[in-house]
């Protein structure tokens, strides 16, 4: 599989799993819907700056994104963080805050053990 088709399952995929509709993930990523479309569909031909635009908007790395390939573990990882920020996304300000601050604080303590 080729580049183009890679970073279009890839981009697909994260939209699926961000419940997003073509128009909201576009605007997510600050990029024209009929771009998105080409991407998804792995016609586009994205230079190197969009596809590190891409990555920093979808928070995964470029490699990733243009390989398509996420260790098994990276691919459960980021499952389970969108699953949770939907969970997160309609508590009060108060409860997500506190929650962003243990997350933090969970990512610290996960860099202090590698």
């Amino acid at each position: 599989m080729g580049i183009q088709q890679n970073m279009g399952e890839v981009i697909g995929l994260l939209k699926k799993e961000r419940g997003k509709s073509l128009a909201e993930f576009a605007t997510d990523l600050e990029i024209s819907r009929s771009t998105l479309q080409e991407y998804i569909k792995g016609e586009g031909n994205p230079n190197l700056e969009m596809v590190e635009h891409l990555s920093q908007k979808l928070g995964i790395d470029p490699i990733a994104l243009l390989t398509g390939v996420f260790e098994p573990t990276q691919q459960k990882i980021i499952l389970l963080l969108l699953d949770t920020v939907r969970e997160v996304t309609p508590l009060p300000e108060a409860k997500r805050l506190r929650f962003a601050e243990l997350f933090r604080e969970m990512l610290q303590l996960w860099e202090e053990e590698q």
